[in-house]
């Protein structure tokens, strides 16, 4: 609940920048460039934080059950200053390859479009080396289950951008966005080391690579920067594609793919980050009955978000946009671009939500190789389905590939998840499945009806829609006995009289 409460609150303030961004600077070439500018150093940051992430916690957990505290943080000291000493040279290496790259990452660019994203590359370089630490911070207050601070990092972040945006764009316009990215990640690892101040005097300025453990976390967190690669690559073939299309293309997409990972990041991150850490120790501890418990519910819990979400997305796309953005340098025609992509992308929301909790059970496992294979062949299938869908679709072909992708890669991943937890049975998701799918068409009814009655204020009526529809989908969920709905209810009036509690 907290770590769902601290993403509402960074994914409110992400909304608030979009919006002035939208108004700022539309779908120009000029966000264009930066967008194009922002797909390697922001790639490599997710990288750096996803891949240390994953691969730390097990190994951190494993050394902190051996409680031999003098080698468990030499092994950490040694992490941290190869991370540094690595990240530093690509960054640089970045710096002097930019304008190469810019021109392969868009090809129909200008001239003037590759040297703006150029210059705004090198700005942004330096989060390259922040995202390493930013994983590795994370990995060790998670491994403690100390999620508050690495969850409201990007609260900090966000008002960073927002506020520094807001009072330099009319002077350096784009540039300020690049400069307030580049401050703002900063900040996010100063903020990691605040929490962390009691463990400095731990830290060691060395570098020991005999250790077991971390030539194993190297080989492990290979395996996972490849297939966190993968999944970023969807960006960086997607904008290339998009290049050559309509003007706004790539700043439709942007809006739109953001939009879809709403719901997405509130929730199955929530999810996945709290339950990732209990997963490692069920199976530390070789608990398979609960591990199946758990891994199961995490699936149910997922679903019965990101099922309803799709349906207001799709359903709601239009006004939903046009609230939050349609003002300033984003038109109408923007509003209509954007919602096409949102409509094709919101299909996919279900399997990415999926993919993310699915991905981790197999880091737990120790498993980095099948979701790297299994990334390959959704990588060639997307692809695939973006060459024949583009033509047809333009920019709403290639969000459609992507959803038609993220599809393939979760049968993938569920049809081997079995081998690893034997005896884990299709029916205690299916089940509460159809249940979802049954109350999700029940409150897209209600959005029809409800679009038919005559309110003629655009916020008022589409929060009147949206609050109809809500309700019908959980009254329908107690109705038909969807334990997710109970165990939600049960789980926030706990958390609000606790919190009563507390501030008397």
């Amino acid at each position: 609940m907290v770590v769902a409460l601290a993403v509402v609150t960074n994914k409110l303030l992400v909304f608030m920048l979009e919006i002035l961004l939208a108004a700022w600077f539309g779908t120009t070439f000029i966000k264009d460039a930066y967008l194009v500018a922002l797909v390697i150093p922001n790639l490599i940051f997710i990288v750096g934080v996803e891949a240390i992430t994953v691969t730390f916690v097990p190994l951190f957990m494993r050394l902190l059950s051996r409680e031999n505290s003098e080698e468990t943080w030499s092994i950490v000291s040694s992490i941290v200053n190869v991370t540094l000493l690595s990240l530093g040279g690509i960054c640089v290496v970045y710096v002097l390859l930019a304008p190469r790259i810019i021109s392969l990452i868009a090809p129909g660019f200008s001239q003037q479009n590759l040297v703006l994203a150029t210059k705004l590359t090198r700005i942004i370089s330096p989060i390259i080396i922040w995202g390493g630490l930013i994983g590795l911070l994370v990995g060790i207050l998670n491994s403690f289950k100390r999620f508050t601070l690495a969850a409201f990092r990007l609260t900090f972040y966000n008002l960073i951008v927002i506020g520094f945006v807001y009072l330099f764009h009319s002077r350096w316009g784009i540039i300020s966005l690049a400069l307030a990215v580049t401050g703002a990640s900063f900040f996010q690892v100063v903020v990691l080391l605040l929490g962390l101040w009691e463990k400095r005097r731990n830290y060691r300025l060395s570098i020991d690579i005999s250790h077991p453990p971390l030539k194993g976390m190297a080989m492990a967190m290979t395996l996972v920067i490849l297939g966190v690669t993968l999944t970023q690559l969807n960006f960086l073939i997607e904008r290339a594609m998009a290049s050559g299309l309509a003007e706004g293309s790539i700043s439709s997409l942007d809006f739109a793919y953001k939009l879809m990972r709403m719901p997405f990041e509130i929730f199955a991150v929530a999810i996945a980050t709290v339950v990732f850490p209990n997963i490692t120790g069920l199976v530390i501890t070789e608990d398979a009955s609960k591990l199946r418990e758990l891994f199961a519910s995490a699936l149910r819990m997922t679903a019965f978000i990101t099922i309803p979400a799709t349906v207001i997305l799709i359903a709601l796309r239009t006004p939903l946009i046009r609230i939050l953005f349609e003002r300033g340098e984003f038109s109408a025609g923007s509003t209509r671009m954007t919602a096409t992509a949102l409509f094709y992308y919101s299909f996919g929301l279900l399997f990415h939500g999926l993919n993310y909790v699915i991905i981790r059970t197999y880091y737990a496992f120790k498993d980095y190789k099948t979701p790297l294979k299994m990334g390959l062949i959704a990588i060639g299938l997307y692809i695939l389905f973006n060459l024949v869908l583009v033509r047809r679709l333009a920019h709403g072909g290639l969000a459609l590939g992507c959803s038609l992708a993220a599809m393939s890669y979760t049968v993938m991943l569920l049809k081997n998840i079995k081998i690893k937890m034997k005896d884990l049975q299709a029916i205690i998701f299916l089940k509460p499945l159809a249940k979802i799918v049954v109350s999700s068409a029940l409150m897209g009814g209600v959005f029809i009806f409800m679009s038919r009655v005559p309110i003629y204020s655009p916020i008022l009526r589409f929060v009147l829609i949206l609050g109809a529809g809500g309700l019908t989908y959980f009254t329908v969920c107690f109705f038909l006995k969807v334990q997710e709905a109970s165990q939600i209810l049960k789980t926030s009036i706990e958390f609000i009289r606790g919190t009563n509690i507390r501030s008397l």
